[in-house]
């Protein structure tokens, strides 16, 4: 398999949006962003991202990096972007406001070929991306099993959507996170393809649950909640080890990513 490439960062712009809608979720602001029209949304896939720019005048110095939680394109309407935001931090995005995005970035999820049933796995935050991916296989005629982990049980992100598109869901701990993860794989039958959130070693050890199973997994090797300076491959705050075709290497997750074949990170931790 080859390294993946860049088709986020080739197509993606800094862009004025405006804030349509801001809904509380739990601990989270649901953010809607009208953007201008473009292909590249068109495009865009659960597991990529939004950088948005940090601005010295608003005390707003760094940049915030979001995963996209949802796309939608209307020829009426336009085109809204869905972020999510901790609830602490939403008045940032507040409804009415202009603001610059610079996206879609990095690589997401691919979807299977043909329907098959398949194990999605995310903790926290790093479940921004799974409702979206969810109903995408869902369309595709995948059958879908959940795994979410919270500390808190506060910190799980739309649980109940969630429950009316998976076949089954199960709650769970960070800490027992890949554990839960490789339970529910001996207990189900011919589940095709594993994908995961969370931070980079509960991916790391999901990915080799899955492995250690034989079975094929898809990860977002970009944890958001960590501080990610740029997005866009200058800073180096996201380089990550991987061994691809036996080789070690060490790549930029949000540029050859965020989404990576499991196996890349799970053999690095041998």
């Amino acid at each position: 398999m080859t390294a993946p490439g860049r088709p986020g960062h080739r197509s993606a712009a800094v862009l004025e949006a405006v804030v349509t809608l801001t809904r509380a979720s739990g601990a989270y602001d649901v953010v809607s962003l009208a953007v201008p029209p473009d292909p590249a949304w068109e495009r865009c896939r659960p597991g990529q991202f939004v950088v948005v720019p940090g601005e010295l005048s608003r005390g707003e110095p760094l940049p915030t990096l979001l995963w996209v939680a949802g796309v939608s394109v209307d020829p009426v309407h336009g085109t809204t972007v869905d972020v999510v935001l901790a609830a602490s931090d939403g008045q940032r995005l507040r409804e009415g406001r202009a603001q610059r995005l610079l996206g879609p970035l990095g690589r997401g999820f691919g979807l299977p070929a043909h329907p098959v049933p398949v194990l999605v796995a995310g903790h926290e935050a790093g479940s921004v991306p799974l409702r979206w991916l969810v109903a995408l296989l869902r369309e595709r005629g995948c059958e879908v099993h959940l795994v979410l982990s919270a500390d808190d049980p506060d910190r799980h992100l739309e649980v109940g959507p969630l429950r009316r598109q998976a076949s089954t869901v199960m709650l769970t701990e960070g800490d027992r996170f890949a554990t839960t993860v490789g339970g529910r794989l001996d207990e189900l039958d011919g589940v095709g393809v594993v994908y995961a959130t969370g931070s980079r070693d509960q991916v790391r050890d999901v990915a080799a649950a899955a492995r250690d199973r034989g079975r094929a997994s898809r990860v977002a090797a970009l944890d958001l909640q960590e501080p990610v300076l740029c997005g866009t491959g200058l800073c180096g705050q996201c380089d990550l080890r991987v061994v691809v075709d036996g080789q070690t290497r060490r790549l930029r997750a949000c540029l050859e990513g965020p989404v990576l074949p499991g196996e890349w990170v799970a053999d690095a931790a041998r």
